[in-house]
């Protein structure tokens, strides 16, 4: 070999060398000061669904730190994929059965399962005094689900359960997750669940994402770059009027009219929920709110405020994950407590 292959042999591999050690000291560098935003391993366990989009999998516990570094979780699935106990698909005699659709509020996402709203209302509602039948509250809360989805679960599943009412809890990020379409989360190969555009950069970008924190802080801002070019700053930005357009509310109207009626068809009342959130989207949640009001006033059907109970309590800010948004036990107790006393009012419950 003469000298001068020698010498191109030793500088490719100095070059190739010097590489690795920037790449190494740069995710040294991201993993010490914690640049990299931590993994969302709650949103790992997701499997594909021939009427939803998709649902927890079924007989299933994940468990770990939440991605805001507030709090742990033990997320545990029933025999469908809800997080629940497991009913009788027929109602026994005598109990008046609720279902409970949602997203991760109504799920409970950061809180132990009997601190959700939904364990708790089922806790309230039959401690009662006086004479009442049992309830059975079907707790069918899915992370990011939002007007669509939830139609299809009360329409494919929930009503084999016959269920006596239905509640349909309504956040202001609702809006967002209607723009965006039911298409714009999906389930990776390996069960996480992700954006359209995070699921089609493929399976080495996963694997990158999930081992290397550098090339999570890349990925991250190149994925939340592609949904902003292809939305547009509604995806981004929670006050953009194109989330209050009456274009985008007709759509959670269309789909609510149809919620109305599967529910009426088996016979069970229906009940639309306003559980507010804080951060951007509790800035604005008074318009949302307005509006799906006068809505159920329009049709006839029951809505339920949760905002004045949630600004009346002392220390409002401790209602709430400040990073992570999702309510405490201490929120999930007083929306519990809201909806408990509302259904009794309404005579909603008998």
């Amino acid at each position: 070999m003469s000298s001068r292959c020698r010498t191109c042999i030793f500088r490719v591999g100095y070059a190739v060398a010097a590489f690795l050690v920037v790449l190494a000291s740069t995710e040294g560098l991201a993993r010490v000061l914690g640049l990299a935003p931590r993994l969302s391993y709650q949103f790992g366990n997701i499997v594909p669904d021939s009427h939803l989009p998709y649902r927890p999998r079924p007989l299933s516990t994940i468990s770990g730190r939440s991605a805001s570094d507030e709090y742990d979780f033990t997320y545990t699935h029933n025999g469908f994929g809800l997080r629940d106990v497991e009913h009788l698909l027929a109602k026994p005699p005598g109990v008046f059965r609720i279902l409970g659709l949602g997203d991760s509020f109504t799920y409970g996402q950061g809180a132990a399962f009997e601190d959700t709203y939904l364990a708790r209302l089922e806790t309230f509602l039959n401690n009662r005094d006086g004479a009442h039948p049992r309830v059975e509250v079907i707790k069918a809360g899915i992370v990011r689900f939002f007007p669509e989805p939830e139609r299809l679960l009360l329409q494919h599943y929930g009503v084999a359960f016959r269920p006596d009412l239905v509640t349909v809890a309504f956040l202001p990020n609702d809006l967002a997750d209607t723009y965006t379409g039911i298409k714009a989360i999906t389930v990776g190969a390996d069960g996480f669940l992700k954006t359209e555009e995070a699921n089609q950069l493929g399976r080495v970008a996963t694997w990158l994402y999930l081992r290397s924190h550098a090339c999570r802080i890349v990925l991250r801002r190149y994925v939340t770059w592609r949904i902003a070019r292809k939305h547009g700053e509604p995806s981004i930005r929670p006050n953009d009027p194109e989330l209050l357009s009456d274009t985008n509310w007709a759509k959670i109207e269309a789909e609510y009219f149809r919620m109305t009626d599967i529910a009426h068809e088996v016979n069970a009342a229906i009940a639309f929920i306003h559980i507010p959130q804080q951060g951007p989207w509790g800035a604005w949640s008074n318009a949302p709110t307005e509006r799906l009001a006068h809505w159920c006033a329009e049709v006839g059907v029951p809505f339920i405020d949760v905002l004045p109970a949630m600004r009346r309590m002392p220390c409002p800010e401790e209602l709430y994950w400040k990073r992570d948004g999702h309510p405490t036990p201490r929120g999930y107790r007083v929306i519990a407590d809201t909806l408990c006393r509302a259904l009794t009012e309404l005579e909603l419950v008998p």
